[in-house]
């Protein structure tokens, strides 16, 4: 499986506005979010179109979601999910820069992420 299935097949939307009201096929809206969250670029299909005629509907009734009210806020959480899942892997890839490359912008974040580099002006830690 490549990246772009685990992306789309990500951890699900648990959330507080489920119930969807006024949507007929709230797994293939939920589907419509989870596909609209993922980067352009890792999309599968690539086409809003394509995505349509996967799952079943018409490009116009993807345009109607979009206007849905909870579909921006369902989206949002989806989209910090998607983010908080992949930190692990941003640090690894910091990481592998700062301590291969060893350029000074990675070393820096790198360290004050880890709680040990303070520039000047930065408020000074109390203990």
């Amino acid at each position: 499986m490549d990246n772009r299935n685990k992306i789309a097949k990500a951890t699900p939307i648990n959330s507080d506005f489920l119930p969807i009201k006024g949507i007929r096929d709230a797994a293939g809206f939920l589907k419509f979010i989870d596909w609209m969250a993922t980067p352009k670029h890792l999309r599968e299909p690539e086409y809003q179109k394509d995505f349509a005629i996967q799952i079943g509907v018409s490009e116009d009734t993807l345009t109607d979601w979009k206007k849905h009210p909870q579909f921006f806020q369902l989206m949002q959480l989806r989209i910090s999910s998607w983010i908080k899942e992949r930190i692990p892997d941003v640090i690894g890839a910091l990481y592998e820069n700062a301590s291969d490359k060893g350029k000074a912008k990675d070393v820096e974040m790198f360290l004050r992420l880890a709680g040990a580099w303070m520039r000047k002006g930065d408020p000074k830690e109390k203990n």
